[in-house]
């Protein structure tokens, strides 16, 4: 089984708060930080085993991707195609090429992208909360949802 598993980043700060001068260097929270570890031990639990962790460019969903990394074993890769910026359609040729040498993979990114690529590669619309997860079957011509996590 071809298994794509598309993540959003677990809950950030705002700017202001975290003292930064830009959205993409805003830092995951504490409440992020304990998010995408729950996030990383249910992942465990289904047995999604990633040959590796696709992030976008973005603080946040770099630290999601580093807590992931942590329980899962898994690298990380930085991915400016799932900053969030960039056509949905493009991501998600972008994944299916991702997908052709691995089993598994987990893609890092944010909404509402991740609310589209789900839409776009699984035909469900899913509300992604911060550390949400989507477990999609890529075997076949028939991408399906087979598991949707908060």
């Amino acid at each position: 089984m071809k298994t794509l598993v598309i993540v959003r980043h677990a809950h950030a700060l705002p700017a202001y708060a975290a003292g930064v001068d830009s959205d993409a260097q805003r830092p995951l929270s504490n409440e992020g930080r304990q998010k995408a570890a729950l996030t990383a031990t249910r992942l465990n639990t289904l047995g999604i085993k990633p040959a590796r962790i696709l992030s976008s460019p973005l603080l946040r969903a770099q630290q999601t991707a580093a807590v992931l990394a942590e329980v899962l074993h898994a690298p990380v890769e930085e991915a400016a195609e799932l900053n969030g910026l960039k056509d949905e359609q493009d991501v998600c040729d972008f994944l299916r090429e991702q997908m052709e040498p691995a089993d598994c993979i987990l893609a890092v990114g944010h909404n509402p992208n991740v609310t589209y690529l789900t839409h776009l590669l699984a035909g469900q619309v899913r509300t992604f909360l911060p550390g949400s997860f989507a477990v999609i079957d890529m075997t076949g011509t028939s991408p399906r949802l087979t598991y949707f996590g908060e």
